[in-house]
Formats: C-alpha cells, sequence, structure tokens
C-alpha cells in the first residue's frame, strides 16, 4: 500500500485527475448500467407474464368453446394454437391446463412432461409474488369454472430476446460516457493541469538559476493568485541574486588586493597559482621580506572554502603579519598565530598553514609546519624531497608550541608549496593529483624560472581534470634561488 501511494504521488496531476475523473465517471456509469439492466429485465420479464396470463385467459375461453367436442378437440385445440405460437419470437412456449380434473399439454413441439406440468403448477401456487418470473419459467395462468389454463416460456428464451436490445443501449451509454470523460479531462487539463504544470517548469527554471521566467494563467482566481505569488519570488530571488554578485565582487576584490607582490624580490624568484574554489577561498599565501634580505614564505588552507573560509584566512593574514614583526623564526611565529587564532576565530574552523625562511645570501632554509601539505625541495638537480617536520593544525590548542627544521641549501634550489587542493585535485575518474606527479613535473621540467615552473603546473593540473570543476581552493607558490 505504502509503495502504491508514493507511486501514486509521483505521477503528475494531469494523470492523477485523468485516472480520478475516469474512475470515477466509469464506476457511475457500471453502476447505473447494472441496476438499468436488472430493472429493464425484470420489467420485461412482468410484461411477458402479464401477456402470458392475458394469453391464457383467451385459451380458456377458447377451451369452453371446445368443450362440448369432446376431450380429443381440446386436446387438438392445445396443439394447434402452441405450434403456432412456438415461433423464432417466441421458442419455448408450451400451453398445459387442469380441465375439468383432466391434464391436457400440447404435445406438438416434445416439451410435455409430468415434470413440465408439475413446474408450471408449482410456479402458478408459489406464494412469493415474483417467482414465477425468476425462476426456469416464465408462467402466465387463469383459473375458472372449469379449470386451469398455463401458458409457460422458458425464461432463458426471454432473457436472450431481451438482452440484445439492453446490450446495445449499454453499449451507447458506455460510448456516451466515454466521450463524457474525455470532454471532462480535456476541461480539467486546460483549467487545472496545465497551468500547475506551467508553474512547476516555471520553479524548474528558478532552481536552475534562470530568474527571468514568467508565471502566466487565466484558469481561475486561486491559481492566478499562485502565478503572481511565483513571479513576486522570482523577482524577490532576483534582486537578491543580483545584491549577492554585487557583495561577492567586492570581496573578491578585496581578496585579490590582499594578493603579496611577489615581483622585483631581491636573491629569490617567486610566483603563486591561486584559483578560489568560489568567488573568494579559504587558501591563502603570503610573501613578506624579513630583516637581512630574508623571506618569509607562507601557505595556509582554512577549513571549508567561501566567505567564512575567507575570512578567517584574512585573520590568518593579519596574525602572520603581526607576528613576522617581532620575530623571524617559523616556530615562534607559528605559536604566536595559532595563540591568536584560536582567541579570535570561532572552534571548528581550522587551519593548516607552513612557514619557511628563506636567506638568499647564508643559502639556509628555516621551516615549520601545522599540519599542512608537506613543501617540497629539490636542490640542483637532486630529486626533490619533502620537508616532512610538522605539528598540530591551528585552531585545536591555544598552547601548542611548533618546531622548525633548518636546511643548508645549495648553490641552485627551488620549493614548491602546495594546498591540498593541488594534491586532491580529481580527474572524472575519481583519481587523485596526488604527490608524485609534482615531483616527476620538478624533474621534468628543471631550466626554467618560477613563472614557467607555475605555468607547467598550471597546465598540468587542467589537462588532469579533464574539465572536471575544482571542489577546492587551488593554491601553488613556487620559489626559487638564483646562483650568487
Amino acid at each position: 500500500m505504502e509503495a502504491f501511494k508514493y507511486r501514486w504521488h509521483q505521477l503528475p496531476i494531469s494523470r492523477q485527475l485523468l485516472v480520478l475523473v475516469n474512475a470515477i465517471l466509469f464506476g457511475f456509469v457500471v453502476l447505473f448500467l447494472v441496476v438499468d439492466y436488472r430493472v429493464r429485465m425484470d420489467r420485461h420479464l412482468n410484461e411477458k407474464q402479464i401477456a402470458l396470463t392475458e394469453e391464457a385467459k383467451t385459451m380458456y375461453e377458447s377451451l369452453l368453446v371446445a368443450e362440448p367436442h369432446g376431450g380429443e378437440a381440446i386436446q387438438n385445440l392445445v396443439d394447434n394454437v402452441c405450434a403456432r405460437m412456438n415461433t423464432d419470437d417466441s421458442p419455448g412456449h408450451h400451453i398445459a391446463a387442469d380441465w375439468r380434473g383432466l391434464p391436457y399439454q400440447s404435445v406438438s413441439h416434445g416439451h410435455a412432461s409430468d415434470e413440465m406440468l408439475l413446474a408450471m403448477r408449482s410456479a402458478v401456487d408459489s406464494t412469493l409474488a415474483r417467482s414465477n418470473a425468476t425462476g426456469a419459467l416464465v408462467v402466465g395462468s387463469f383459473t375458472g369454472p372449469a379449470g386451469t389454463v398455463y401458458i409457460s416460456e422458458k425464461r432463458s428464451a426471454v432473457v436472450g430476446a431481451t438482452r440484445s436490445s439492453l446490450l446495445i443501449q449499454m453499449f451507447g451509454v458506455l460510448l456516451l460516457g466515454g466521450i463524457t470523460a474525455f470532454v471532462v479531462s480535456a476541461v480539467l487539463r486546460q483549467l487545472i493541469a496545465k497551468p500547475i504544470q506551467g508553474f512547476v517548469s516555471a520553479l524548474r527554471s528558478v532552481a536552475a538559476g534562470d530568474l527571468t521566467v514568467i508565471a502566466r494563467t487565466r484558469s481561475c482566481r486561486e491559481l492566478s493568485y499562485l502565478a503572481d505569488q511565483i513571479n513576486s519570488m522570482t523577482e524577490a530571488l532576483d534582486h537578491a541574486q543580483r545584491d549577492h554578485r554585487v557583495h561577492m565582487e567586492k570581496a573578491r576584490q578585496i581578496q585579490q588586493n590582499l594578493r603579496p607582490t611577489v615581483n622585483g624580490l631581491v636573491g629569490i624568484d617567486v610566483a603563486e597559482l591561486f584559483e578560489p574554489a568560489d568567488d573568494v577561498g579559504g587558501d591563502y599565501y603570503d610573501v613578506i621580506p624579513l630583516s637581512d634580505g630574508q623571506y618569509l614564505l607562507c601557505v595556509a588552507d582554512v577549513s571549508g572554502h567561501g566567505v567564512p573560509a575567507a575570512m578567517a584566512a584574512t585573520l590568518l593574514k593579519a596574525f602572520v603579519s603581526e607576528a613576522a614583526k617581532k620575530s623571524s623564526s617559523p616556530a615562534q611565529i607559528l605559536t604566536d598565530v595559532n595563540e591568536r587564532y584560536c582567541e579570535y576565530v570561532m572552534m571548528g574552523h581550522f587551519a593548516t598553514m607552513t612557514l619557511l625562511v628563506v636567506d638568499p645570501k647564508r643559502r639556509q632554509l628555516t621551516y615549520a609546519n601545522a599540519g599542512h601539505e608537506f613543501p617540497f625541495l629539490q636542490i640542483g638537480r637532486e630529486t626533490p624531497v619533502r620537508l616532512n617536520v610538522g605539528d598540530l593544525i591551528l585552531g585545536v590548542e591555544d598552547d601548542t608550541h611548533y618546531s622548525e627544521e633548518t636546511i643548508q641549501l645549495g648553490d641552485t634550489a627551488r620549493l614548491v608549496l602546495v594546498s591540498d587542493g593541488v594534491t586532491e585535485a580529481f580527474d572524472p575518474s575519481e583519481e587523485q593529483y596526488g604527490t608524485e606527479r609534482i615531483e616527476q613535473l620538478m624533474n621534468t621540467v628543471k631550466r626554467c624560472n618560477a613563472r614557467e615552473l607555475v605555468e607547467a603546473f598550471e597546465s598540468s593540473i587542467e589537462t588532469f581534470r579533464r574539465g572536471r570543476k575544482a571542489f577546492d581552493d587551488t593554491t601553488l607558490l613556487v620559489a626559487q634561488l638564483a646562483v650568487v
């Protein structure tokens, strides 16, 4: 039953109306035909019984005339009359009589028998008002001083002769009912189903983002009111969407203005790839000049994306800039940033961050990591390695103290910092981009500047995705140390 209800509710309203209206009309027509058939059949049988009774009365008078000529004359009269009456229009016609205590039956058609006479007597003697019209025989009788005359016909013959005309009438009623159902269904479709289907189509267009659609109907006052409400809703959504686009564009511009300048740096070549999944993103990267010609490289990723993540990323930028003025130690900067982040950001909005301090003069690198993707380091033509020292992500415990590691660099070296939007990019077959492709590309593309390497990564990621939209912010930062 529940499955039937579910399937019924999934049908379009036009089909529901068609089924319901036709089912109700069909039920009424069938009920009418059944009742009408029984009434007509009973009436016809009663009319036949009355006709047979009149015939029995006439036969009684004829027998009175034949009686003086003896019993043989009575038998001949019964046979002759029954033979004339037993035609195609009145099959099974039978005449019998109890006359002066003697039984007489028509023997011309072979129906005479004691059982037949007994059945005709029983039909007449029955105390039920309609029993002689509902048994196997329809019997009419007339009783006078000389005796009783019985005239019968088979009920099946009477019913068969009547049924054909009744069936023609029933067919006409069914045809008229079908035409009525078709007309009613067409009217309901035009007045109700078609306008509602138009509303559904309009709402689907609105759900798909088309806010220019207009719902129209001239069916009735109620549906016209519904159309007006849909149009008012669509107009309000259109205004809200335009306002939203304006605000998001301003937010995007603000976030773009917060991006650092990577041109004109001394001793280091930096380039970046920054692609938010929405208008604004939760990834943050920075390049901050420090004292003694050092540079602080930072890539962070706030959980989620969109406006909340972008606001948290903006706070991270402020915290990192403030902490970098007090210390050039990546571990100390991370410790200070985590403390402030836990204080100002709502619980549950965690973030990862990796910090690297590059000293081009001393050819030295110091880094710390708060749960972020490990950076890739390639010194000279060596195979890239991962900087795998890391600690707890930001926003969990405000008293976390981070550790750092210092690495001596060679004459040439390059760093690749990524967010998980790069390593966890998916192609249409659900395969991840991963870290091996990053290492392979660094090994393959060696003699190039930072911008060229970023462009190679961008092309590689785009080719890998094969048109699949990024579900997370994509950030990649490349830094290369040139020969002094």
